[in-house]
């Protein structure tokens, strides 16, 4: 017997509205909506298992250290790009880890920066730099020569990642907005979250806002500060471009993911068996050292807590589509494993992290069909970008 299973069509309101997700205004009313309900249990069933090997650790260019990284990418020389967001350059190391160049820096002339937070790579290597404090583009050459700046009309910022280029050439961006705070002026009033994807020409021309993914994130009450906040281990969305011309979202509290094209549809929903992991003393005793000049504010965080954390971290895709989970979960502790799904739904098996490799506190990550790449946090608290290579 198989141990996954293809169910019914379901009403997709119906399913969305048990995660609190409205994926656009119209719902698939007279189309079917696929559900594949995988077991864990059906790892590597459908393929011979793969393993990850950390082959390179980066910790800087020659001269000193990655300050902070907030972006990672690779070219089809399987060159490694570092963005380090804190002194806004951009590093570039072959696949050895030689460092080849430097570019970018922090200004306002050309092929500067101000708060650069996301690397893409369009055909032939050209590289796109978003910039939301310029609000602006930054595009360069496959070797870091500046070409242009193309103005970015969108007022909030957020990373575009991998698969944000469309055959034609358009590159696709999010924009995040809070509309309650927009009504209000109350900074306290950022419950509802509405993610956008915008679709932008190749000239920068033409920038067209797309149907919006809308989530409702936890808040209480923290009469310490006199305001609402998100509490500690809220759920939040997770989402990455599908390289298809569609995409993924999540709602992190579940381990459900959606599949649904850039106008709307949502068509594919795929499940795995597995149950979040327990909220434990140790956790708490975390956000009292961290708030330990202020138990009142630590008291009122403690108070918020759920019982559980949210399930998955985060969603990336590789160069063939297939999606892939950094979870938390009853039996996977956080940065520990990698769970594969096939483009269709089905779960391919889920990857053992090397114990060398740190992946608890991942700031950025970068999939390709033969590597992964992350940006994170050694032991030391030091910023680096690990390469993790795939074994089949």
């Amino acid at each position: 017997m198989r141990p996954r299973r293809v169910l019914h069509e379901r009403p997709l309101a119906a399913l969305l509205a048990m995660l609190g997700i409205v994926a656009c205004e119209s719902t698939q009313a007279d189309h079917g909506l696929r559900v594949v309900e995988n077991a864990l249990a059906s790892s590597w069933q459908s393929t011979g298992e793969w393993t990850l090997e950390e082959d390179l650790r980066l910790r800087g260019p020659p001269a000193g250290h990655f300050g902070t990284v907030g972006s990672v990418a690779a070219d089809s020389r399987d060159n490694i790009l570092v963005l380090d967001a804190l002194a806004q350059e951009i590093h570039v190391f072959d696949s050895e880890g030689v460092h080849l160049r430097t570019f970018g820096g922090e200004g306002e002339g050309p092929g500067e920066f101000q708060m650069a937070n996301a690397l893409t790579l369009a055909a032939g290597d050209t590289l796109w730099v978003v910039d939301p404090m310029t609000r602006r583009y930054s595009v360069f050459g496959p070797d870091g020569g500046f070409v242009r700046v193309l103005t970015r009309r969108i007022n909030s910022g957020a990373s575009a990642g991998r698969c944000a280029f469309e055959a034609d050439g358009s590159h696709l961006d999010w924009v995040m907005r809070f509309p309650n705070e927009e009504r209000t002026g109350n900074f306290s009033d950022i419950d509802l979250i509405q993610y956008h994807p915008v679709r932008v020409s190749p000239d920068g021309e033409r920038q067209d806002t797309l149907p919006q993914l809308e989530f409702t994130q936890q808040m209480a009450e923290m009469p310490s500060m006199g305001l609402r906040r998100p509490v500690q281990f809220g759920a939040g969305l997770a989402r990455a471009f599908d390289c298809a011309g569609g995409l993924w979202f999540a709602h992190t509290g579940d381990y459900r993911l959606y599949r649904r094209s850039l106008e709307g549809d949502t068509t594919l929903v795929a499940t795995l068996d597995d149950l979040p992991a327990q909220v434990t003393e140790a956790d708490r005793d975390e956000i009292r050292d961290r708030f330990a000049s202020r138990p009142d504010l630590a008291a009122d965080y403690l108070s918020t807590l759920p019982a559980s954390k949210p399930i998955i971290d985060r969603l990336l895709v590789d160069g063939e589509g297939h999606v892939l989970v950094m979870p938390e979960t009853a039996r996977a502790e956080a940065g520990t494993a990698i769970d594969v799904f096939r483009d269709d739904g089905v779960f391919v098996g889920r990857l053992a992290v090397p114990e060398t490799a740190t992946l608890a506190r991942i700031r950025a990550g970068y999939a390709t069909t033969d590597y992964l790449l992350f940006a994170g946090e050694d032991a030391t608290g030091m910023p680096i970008v690990t390469r993790l290579r795939i074994r089949r």
